[in-house]
């Protein structure tokens, strides 16, 4: 990207360079100074004429890095007619009147006629502004530009060296009518802007590029020279060898010699630029295709110099501890670890370094994490020693387990409940029937004695020990059931459901001296499984209708539902018997009856029905009231799908 941004500057300058250079000598021109004309000609090298294209040139180039197309290549038209313009009067020995036409120059340096460029600066304009009207309307380099570069900066360099060594048809490729040092060194510096500017669209190196211009610049100077020599021979009749041997033949020979190794050289410097170019493009699909595993990994993957500073973080990194990069980048490692190794990582790493021993590094461990909301978490981390060039640094993967670890829980707590659940389910199936058992007995017994009067009372007891078995195998079922069935969500009335709830309670005792009312509003309904929710509601309604205070003189049961932050809240309260404050942990457990004297029962019905709503992704509350209870659930206001 640096690299790329150092090109692009080159034709920022290339553009200013120009436009600074036309608009001095248009000001030159304007301001006609007689004495400096005098003193110092070959300032007045470029025409006016020239110095204004090369200004619309610079300007049109700053405007092709600013991303305009059009209005550059609109710019370049008058240039390219220009160029054309000027060229054809040498080439067909005409007077167009272009010369004059916009300035009429005060002293006449450097040309056959008034105001006349010369046909290489021509020719240039004619290169530039095709090449740079190219640029402008594809946005991008191509061999055609890079070939129209070449040719612009091999005539322009031509004419500065034959500038520095004398060498007068680099320049003058007509007599009397010479290429100036301005416009040579404006067209080198659009040249080297054309070329090498945008090159990786061409695959072509920039090296290479290099090299092959500087052969061809150097082939052509011989070649001027070789000419300049022969045009000297032929002049003059001289010979500049003592020994037979024409000028024009040692220069060959040097041409031949000179060209083959410097030919040699490019064709060396290519292939080891295709070679380099090679193993930069494997060296960047290798850091492409690691960039991707390590950006798409699930887990976290740190690395950290020394002194315990990350240097880099992956995208998993943020999912896991809520930093974005750029805040996790420069910053001391124990910024994400909780107390106590937050306090304890500088002496840890401060002693490896000392002597060698590790303990987390190359062996990996379970440990703990802080997150940027300063909540920590279980995590498994997985640390390595890379010994670089430039030193040594660490990298370290991390891995959130607290899923894990939260389902390993919930499975020894399940197990637990398992346990608990096969032993009290066995003793409580086992107690009526081992007691009916013994009544069974006994009532034989007094059959056959004739007893019928406690005969009755003993087939009384046994009918309420079976209607007991009934009652825990009917829990049982539901409890099963709801564990297993797998049912679709669906709308759901609430006060209706409600209402029929309250119905099916009708059968039990002192139903009817309690005052139940509804007050879910007609309108609320929610998305949810009709089974499980008919489950909860029917044991909240239970619960509150057999704990009633039987000396309460108004004993009352209130339903309220109401929707909120997107979620239901379903309320049940009474004014009965309530649960004693050293009861309350015990609320939601297996074969827990809080009231063992008030009701039978098999201390099911709340464990049910924190199961049903947690197996619908909602919570169930217990408020203490004044007088009696409110059980409360919280469900996900879901949608259909």
């Amino acid at each position: 990207m640096t690299l790329q941004w150092s090109w692009q500057k080159a034709n920022v300058a290339a553009s200013l360079w120009c436009i600074a250079v036309g608009v001095a000598m248009m000001t030159l021109w304007l301001a006609k100074p007689v004495d400096l004309a005098e003193q110092h000609p070959s300032i007045f090298g470029m025409k006016f004429n020239a110095a204004l294209a090369f200004t619309i040139i610079g300007t049109a180039l700053f405007l092709t890095t600013r991303g305009y197309r059009r209005l550059p290549v609109l710019m370049m038209a008058p240039v390219f007619v220009y160029g054309t313009l000027a060229l054809s009067q040498h080439v067909f020995g005409v007077d167009t009147g272009i010369d004059t036409l916009l300035n009429t120059p005060f002293v006449d340096i450097g040309t056959s006629l008034p105001g006349r460029i010369a046909p290489n600066t021509a020719l240039c304009f004619m290169l530039v502004s095709s090449a740079l009207a190219l640029r402008a309307f594809k946005q991008k380099n191509s061999i055609a530009q890079i070939t129209l570069g070449f040719t612009i900066f091999i005539i322009a360099a031509a004419a500065l060296v034959g500038y520095t060594i004398a060498l007068d048809f680099a320049h003058d490729w007509i007599r009397f009518t010479r290429m100036s040092v301005q416009s040579a060194s404006c067209f080198v510096a659009l040249g080297i802007a054309i070329v090498f500017v945008g090159t990786e669209a061409t695959g072509y190196h920039r090296l290479t590029l290099a090299g092959i211009l500087g052969l061809f610049t150097y082939l052509i100077l011989l070649a001027m020279t070789y000419y300049e020599l022969s045009r000297y021979e032929s002049a003059f009749g001289i010979t500049f060898s003592t020994n037979g041997n024409s000028a024009r033949s040692t220069l060959s020979s040097l041409v031949l010699i000179s060209g083959t190794l410097y030919g040699g050289l490019i064709v060396h410097l290519y292939f080891s630029s295709r070679r380099a170019r090679r193993m930069a493009a494997d060296l960047a699909e290798s850091r492409g295709q690691l960039s991707a595993i390590i950006d798409n990994a699930v887990d976290g993957i740190i690395t950290i110099d020394e002194r315990g500073f990350i240097l880099s973080v992956n995208p998993a990194c943020t999912r896991i501890f809520g930093y974005l990069p750029a805040e996790m980048t420069g910053r001391n490692i124990k910024m994400l670890m909780p107390e106590p190794y937050h306090s304890a990582h500088d002496g840890y790493l401060a002693n490896y370094h000392r002597t060698g021993v590790a303990k987390v590094i190359g062996i990996g461990r379970e440990a703990e994490g802080r997150r940027k909301d300063g909540s920590t978490f279980a995590l498994d981390l997985a640390i390595a020693r890379l010994e670089l060039g430039g030193g040594i640094i660490y990298s370290g993967i991390v891995r959130d387990i607290s899923e894990r670890k939260a389902n390993e829980q919930a499975l020894i707590d399940a197990n637990a409940e398992l346990e608990e659940f096969a032993y009290r389910t066995s003793h409580d199936l086992r107690s009526p029937i081992a007691s009916s058992m013994g009544l069974l007995t006994i009532s034989r017994d007094m059959l056959e004695e004739g007893e019928l009067t406690a005969l009755g009372q003993t087939l009384r007891r046994m009918e309420k020990n079976f209607s007991r078995l009934d009652h825990l195998i009917q829990n049982i079922m539901i409890l099963t059931r709801n564990r297993l069935m797998d049912e679709d969500d669906r709308a759901i009335d609430l006060r209706a459901l409600v209402s029929e709830s309250i119905d099916a309670l009708s059968h039990l005792e002192d139903f009817k001296r309690i005052r139940i009312e509804n007050h879910v509003p007609e309108e609320l309904t929610i998305v949810s499984k009709p089974s499980k929710f008919q489950v909860i509601v029917g044991n909240m309604l239970s619960n509150a209708v057999k704990y009633h205070d039987p000396k309460e003189a108004a004993p009352a049961i209130d339903v309220r539902a109401f929707r909120y932050a997107g979620r239901m809240r379903l309320s049940v309260e009474d004014n009965g018997l309530g649960v004693p404050p050293a009861s309350r942990h015990l609320l939601f457990k297996m074969f827990k009856r809080l009231h063992p004297n008030r009701s039978f029962g098999s201390g099911l019905g709340l464990y049910i029905l924190r199961k049903s709503v947690e197996a619908l992704g909602g919570t169930a509350l217990y408020e203490a009231r004044d007088k009696g209870s409110r059980f409360i659930i919280e469900l996900p206001d879901g949608e259909l799908p």
